[in-house]
């Protein structure tokens, strides 16, 4: 029985052991816990945490006068004027093939030849056929001058002049009918050499030499795209059509396009408005507009997806960054300095906007500091550090600290300067 109640003691004081352990090891991590926020939430010690922790670098722009331009932006295809599948008419073996793959050609410049022979012969059998015809008319124009003498004469009959005439005039017409025959075989034989119809680029070729090639066949040998001028369509919402006809009632030349790639570059200035569709697309609300552009440099391709930008005029007004302008709870915003670089929230209301600049109608006034780049840690009257204006880097005063060693604000490393004896 002893030796029972023995055993139970020595669990109990082993248990309650345990929970000491499990006490003190709770408290070690509380308190770590603890001390780590207080670290984390205190100001950084040393050079860094003395020049001030809590500004927030920031770029900024200055809102000034100036001009933007009305645009209206939409996703554009460009689009040849023309396209041609360069086909064979006439069937036969291709014999020859004088381009090469992708080569820019000129209009009427030979392409590949189909072979001639049998249209050659169907040519000369007609010329034969001709020949024969006309010589036989010859004879017969001889022999109804002979009648006619000797009706005069009253040798023969009405009738048997008649009858002359009537031959004469049978290989006339068909004499014309061997002519078009010549004619018709003349052009089969031209048909055997292929030529481009226009000028432009050629594609990639669809058959080789050797094959045989049917006028039947609708994929063709090549196809050629016209590239210098080349189109350029793409659609514009219905609420935007009054502003864009106003604009082509204004102007006394085409209105200027530009065409812009998926990154922001241009990729050519030199487009024209050329024409708008005669109806609006009932499914979509839009219109359909063609603008045409320079390609001499071959910098637009055929179905080629790009982002069109046409010009309807000038607005005059302060402009600010696009970036700068901020939305919210509040409408439309920017984030603004003033003379002791805290930041405010400041209602505006906007105009006409392009990628790069928006113009400002209220809330704002020339000389005023917008933040441009920094804003996803600002509040009102958050204290920040402008470290660009306009494009330029600003240069910090170099600040010295009570050893006289002279730190630069950034980085918080120190020099000691120089004695005025050196």
């Amino acid at each position: 029985m002893s030796e029972l109640n023995a055993g139970r003691g020595r669990r109990s004081r082993s248990f309650y052991v345990w929970v000491v352990v499990g006490l003190l090891v709770t408290a070690g991590l509380v308190y770590y816990a603890l001390s780590s926020s207080s670290d984390t939430a205190g100001p950084l010690r040393g050079p860094r945490g003395m020049m001030g922790a809590t500004k927030v670098p920031v770029h900024v722009s200055t809102v000034q006068q100036g001009l933007i331009d009305q645009t209206v932006n939409a996703i554009a295809t460009v689009k040849p004027l023309q396209t041609v599948a360069v086909r064979g008419q006439v069937d036969g073996v291709l014999e020859r093939i004088y381009f090469n793959d992708g080569q820019r050609v000129k209009a009427g410049e030979l392409l590949a030849e189909i072979d001639p022979r049998t249209y050659q012969v169907q040519l000369d059998q007609a010329r034969g056929q001709l020949a024969q015809n006309q010589a036989q008319l010859k004879g017969a124009q001889q022999e109804l001058q002979r009648h006619r003498i000797l009706f005069q004469q009253n040798s023969i009959s009405r009738q048997s002049l008649e009858t002359k005439e009537t031959a004469v005039q049978q290989l006339q017409a068909q004499i014309k009918s061997n002519q078009a025959e010549v004619a018709r075989a003349q052009v089969q034989l031209d048909r055997t050499r292929i030529t481009a119809p226009l000028e432009g680029r050629l594609g990639l070729r669809k058959l080789d030499q050797g094959n045989l090639v049917s006028a039947g066949n609708t994929d063709g040998i090549v196809l050629i795209t016209q590239i210098d001028p080349i189109g350029v369509e793409f659609s514009l919402p219905q609420n935007q059509l009054s502003r864009l006809l106003e604009a082509m009632r204004q102007s006394e030349s085409p209105l200027r396009v530009t065409l812009i790639d998926s990154k922001g570059q241009i990729l050519s200035d030199k487009g024209r408005l050329q024409a708008l569709d005669n109806q609006i697309d009932i499914n979509t609300g839009t219109l359909k507009v063609k603008a045409e552009f320079e390609n001499a440099d071959e910098t637009l391709f055929a179905n080629q997806f790009v982002n069109a930008r046409v010009f309807l005029g000038q607005d005059q007004g302060l402009l600010i960054p696009s970036h700068a302008v901020q939305r919210g709870a509040v409408g439309t915003y920017v984030y603004t300095l003033d003379a002791e670089d805290k930041v405010h929230i400041q209602v505006v209301e906007l105009g006409t906007a392009t990628l790069e600049q928006t113009l400002v109608t209220s809330g704002l006034k020339e000389g005023d500091r917008v933040v441009v780049e920094g804003t996803d840690r600002l509040r009102e009257g958050s204290q920040v550090e402008v470290m660009n204006q306009d494009g330029q880097a600003v240069e910090k005063p170099v600040q010295a600290d009570a050893a006289g060693t002279a730190q630069n604000p950034r980085t918080g490393e120190g020099r000691r300067p120089r004695p005025a004896s050196e």
